[in-house]
C-alpha cells in the first residue's frame, strides 16, 4: 500500500506541473519557521477583492501539499480511493479548460531535508515571501543544524523567476542572512527603522473598566513611503499578526494595490485558532490560546506579549515540550524559563509577573528545573505528563481575571488543556485547532 500511494504522490505532482504550464497562474509562496498560515491568510484578504485567488486551508508537507494545492483538490489524505479521486481531478483541469485562480498563495513547510529542494524543480514563485526562522528554527532535528534548514530553504530562493521578488521579516537575522549577495527586488517588512514597510510597535486592546479590564486585540501602524496606515485586529494578541499583516501590506503595494484598500482588507483579519487566539475562560478568566504549535522563537513571542497584558488577576504560562529540536532542545528550554524568569516584577501584579508556571511533558521539564536554579518559588512550578493534566491542575489554582497562556508542539495537544478550561466547551469545534476527526481519534 506504501508504495502505491508513492506512486500516487508522484502522479499528482507531475499533474501539478503541467497543470502550472497550462494556466499559468502566479505563484505566491511562503515560507518559514512561524507565522506562515497567519501570513497566508492576511495576503488571500488583501488580493481576494481584486483578483481569482485560491490559498490551501489545511497544512500539508510540501511534497504533498504544494501539488493537492496547485490541482485544487479538497482532500489531501484518506483511503487509496481518496488519492485515485485526486488523480482524477488533476486529470480533469488537464482535459477541460477550468477557471483556474490567477493567483496561487502556496504556504509551503520544510518538514525533512529534500522537500524544497524538489518542489523548487517544478515551482517557479513569482513572488517569495518569507517570514521569522529564528536561530533554532522548527523542524531542526530533522537536518542536524540550522545551517542545514537555510541551505534547504535557499533551493525556493534560487527558484524564483528572475523578475520575480522576494518580501522578508527584516527584523530576524537568520531571514536577513538569506538575501545577502542575492540580485532579486527584495521588500523589507518589520519594525525596525530599516524597513521598507515598517510596523510600530503595537498596542493591547483592552475592554471594561479597571475592574473588568480584559484584552480584546491589537493594534498597530504601517509606515510606507512616509504615510501612516492604522490596523486594529480583534480576537487574538501578538507580534506575528503585526508580522503577517506587513508582508501582505508590502504584497499589496508591490502588486499596485491602494494602501487604504489594503489596510481596510486587514482590519478584517481573523487569527487562525491556536494562534494567541483570545478565548473565555471558567472563573471569568481570560486564555490567550496558542496551542497550535511551538518553536523558541514562536514561545518567546508569546511570553514577551503576555508579560505586556494587563490582567485583573494572577498570569499562568502552561507551556508543553517544544518537540523536533535535537541538540538544541534542552537549551532552548531553559532560555524559555530564563525568559520567564525575567519578566518577574514583585512590585507589580498586573504587568510582566508570572504567577505559576505548569510545564507538561519530558523536555518541558527543562524549565522547571531551570525556573528553580534562578530562584522561581518551586511552589508556583508544576510539571505535568500529559495535557489533560495540565487542564486539571489549572482548574485548581485559577480565580476570577486570571490570564492564562497556552502553548506546546502539535503532538503535545495542547489545545486538550484549553478545552478543560474554557467557558464554553460546546464551542471547541469552531474555537480550537485539531477538532477534524482524524485528530480527535488519535
Amino acid at each position: 500500500m506504501s508504495f502505491l500511494k508513492k506512486i500516487v504522490k508522484l502522479f499528482l505532482g507531475y499533474e501539478a506541473r503541467l497543470v502550472l504550464a497550462k494556466y499559468k497562474p502566479k505563484v505566491i509562496a511562503i515560507i518559514g519557521g512561524v507565522g506562515k498560515t497567519s501570513t497566508r491568510d492576511a495576503v488571500y484578504l488583501v488580493l481576494s477583492k481584486k483578483f481569482f485567488v485560491r490559498k490551501r486551508e489545511k497544512s500539508f508537507t510540501a511534497e504533498l501539499g504544494v501539488p493537492l494545492a496547485i490541482i485544487g483538490s479538497p482532500v489531501g489524505n484518506g483511503s487509496l480511493f481518496q488519492w485515485l479521486k485526486n488523480i482524477l481531478f488533476g486529470l480533469k483541469l488537464l482535459v477541460w479548460k477550468s477557471h483556474y485562480p490567477e493567483y496561487l498563495i502556496l504556504e509551503i513547510d520544510s518538514d525533512k531535508p529534500g522537500d524544497l529542494k524538489t518542489v523548487s524543480q517544478f515551482l517557479k514563485p513569482d513572488v517569495l515571501i518569507v517570514t521569522a526562522i529564528g536561530d533554532t528554527p522548527p523542524h531542526v532535528e530533522l537536518f542536524g543544524s540550522t545551517e542545514n534548514y537555510i541551505t534547504e530553504i535557499k533551493f525556493l530562493i534560487d527558484a524564483v523567476i528572475h523578475q520575480g521578488t522576494v518580501i522578508y521579516n527584516i527584523d530576524d537575522s537568520k531571514t536577513v542572512s538569506l538575501f545577502r549577495g542575492n540580485s532579486l527586488k527584495k521588500i523589507s517588512c518589520g519594525t525596525s527603522t530599516e524597513s521598507l514597510v515598517r510596523g510600530s510597535d503595537f498596542s493591547i486592546i483592552y475592554t471594561g473598566d479597571k475592574v473588568s479590564k480584559e484584552p480584546i486585540g491589537v493594534s498597530f501602524d504601517i509606515t510606507y513611503k512616509s504615510v501612516k496606515n492604522s490596523v486594529t485586529i480583534l480576537g487574538s494578541l501578538g507580534i506575528h499578526i503585526e508580522y503577517a499583516c506587513l508582508l501582505a501590506f508590502a504584497l499589496g503595494t508591490d502588486l499596485g494595490l491602494n494602501s487604504l484598500e489594503i489596510v481596510a482588507a486587514l482590519n478584517k483579519f481573523i487569527s487562525p485558532a491556536g494562534r494567541m487566539k483570545i478565548i473565555s475562560g471558567i472563573k471569568d478568566t481570560i486564555i490567550i490560546d496558542d496551542s497550535y504549535n511551538s518553536s523558541p522563537v514562536a514561545l518567546t513571542q508569546a511570553v514577551e506579549v503576555l508579560s505586556k497584558v494587563v490582567s485583573r488577576g494572577k498570569k499562568i504560562a502552561v507551556l508543553g515540550d517544544m518537540l523536533e529540536l535535537g541538540k538544541y532542545s534542552a537549551e532552548e528550554h531553559r532560555k524559555i524559563a530564563g525568559l520567564l524568569k525575567d519578566t518577574a516584577c514583585p512590585n507589580d501584579d498586573t504587568v510582566g509577573r508570572f504567577s505559576f508556571v505548569i510545564c507538561v511533558g519530558l523536555r518541558a521539564r527543562h524549565i522547571s528545573e531551570e525556573l528553580i536554579k534562578l530562584g522561581f518559588q518551586e511552589s508556583k512550578i508544576i510539571s505535568v505528563d500529559f495535557s489533560e493534566e495540565a487542564g486539571k491542575e489549572l482548574q485548581k489554582i485559577i480565580e476570577t481575571g486570571d490570564t492564562i497562556l497556552v502553548k506546546g508542539s502539535q503532538a503535545v495537544r495542547m489545545e486538550r488543556a484549553v478545552e478543560e478550561v474554557m467557558k464554553h466547551p460546546e464551542e471547541k469545534g469552531k474555537l480550537l485547532v485539531r477538532q477534524e476527526p482524524e485528530w480527535l481519534i488519535r
